[in-house]
């Protein structure tokens, strides 16, 4: 067997290796089923869809798309049925945050951040709410407690 032979006969693993992961941008939703859907634009002019998104248990979103990013495996190298890895929006990421922090956050400006001083809530129409130690911070136009 000659190397060229060998390349031949793995040309096929190579080429099924490349395509089980893709790098997209999101151009469609489907968040009516059970399991939400996404359509993509992967290599040049390439369009797949009905991509299952599977999320965490208890934590939904619904991305924005045209410049939200998605990271697809695709199974056995087969294009007709990936799966969502993971979806990014560079636009809107935040860029604030100290080591350690969490948030939960969206592209109108609604935030909840777990910080090493607390929690913190905020509205996009800027009403905050902070949870710091021992003490509860709101601020904001108008106030109603309701017991």
């Amino acid at each position: 067997m000659t190397m060229d032979d060998f390349y031949r006969l793995t040309d096929v693993i190579k080429r099924k290796i490349y395509l089980l992961i893709g790098r997209a941008i999101l151009t469609a939703i489907v968040n009516s089923e059970k399991t939400q859907k996404i359509q993509v634009t992967l290599l040049k002019d390439e369009t797949v869809s009905d991509i299952e998104r599977f999320q965490e248990y208890g934590f939904e979103t619904y991305p924005k798309k045209g410049s939200a990013e998605a990271v697809i495996a695709f199974l056995n190298g087969n294009r007709d049925h990936g799966i969502v890895l993971c979806v990014h929006d560079r636009e809107y990421r935040p860029l604030d945050l100290s080591e350690g922090d969490v948030r939960v956050y969206d592209y109108r400006g609604n935030m909840i951040t777990c910080k090493s001083t607390g929690i913190e809530i905020e509205c996009l129409n800027g009403n905050k709410i902070e949870m710091i130690s021992d003490r509860v911070k709101v601020n904001g136009t108008n106030l109603e407690v309701l017991l």
